[in-house]
């Protein structure tokens, strides 16, 4: 990531909703951007949009299941994925959902805007990871990272506080 920025590539922060709230009442998605900003990133999501991309292509793909008769099994979260990949090969290969996740919905969108972007998810959970170092699924993140490594990437720039925004 911090390659990407010194080399002067577009770098976007995709953030999980989660973040909102993070870091107290004070920190806001507009002083989180800031802040990414400051930091070297050319821009921050949010990546509830993608939650709303993908709602609405599984809503479809369940919708085909159903007139055929099959049933469909989705989940977000890379652990669920994995677990299932692993304990229950015939369920996830049979069922699984093709949709992608909202991680992924937002990093295709941004990169069929430019090609050339770097993204960067960041969020709670260090399962995103694994999902991002799936190399089958075409234009997914190219990198996550954790709440704590956010910080570690502002401390990284002398930044010890979040960057108000001005009014």
């Amino acid at each position: 990531i911090i390659e990407a920025i010194k080399a002067g590539k577009r770098v976007v922060a995709m953030c999980a909703p989660a973040i909102e709230g993070q870091f107290g009442e004070k920190v806001t998605l507009a002083t989180i951007k800031k802040t990414l900003q400051a930091i070297g990133f050319a821009d921050m999501v949010e990546v509830g949009l993608g939650g709303d991309m993908t709602a609405a292509y599984e809503s479809l793909e369940w919708s085909e299941a159903l007139k055929e008769g099959k049933e469909i099994t989705t989940s977000c979260c890379p652990a669920f994925i994995n677990m299932q990949k692993k304990h229950f090969p015939e369920i996830y290969e049979n069922n699984m959902s093709s949709t992608v996740s909202p991680m992924c919905a937002i990093s295709r969108y941004l990169k069929s805007e430019d090609s050339e972007t770097v993204t960067v998810f960041v969020g709670p959970c260090i399962a995103k990871k694994s999902e991002a170092e799936d190399k089958s699924v075409p234009n997914n993140a190219d990198y996550v990272i954790t709440f704590g490594e956010m910080r570690a990437l502002m401390r990284s720039k002398d930044i010890t506080e979040f960057v108000p925004v001005e009014d």
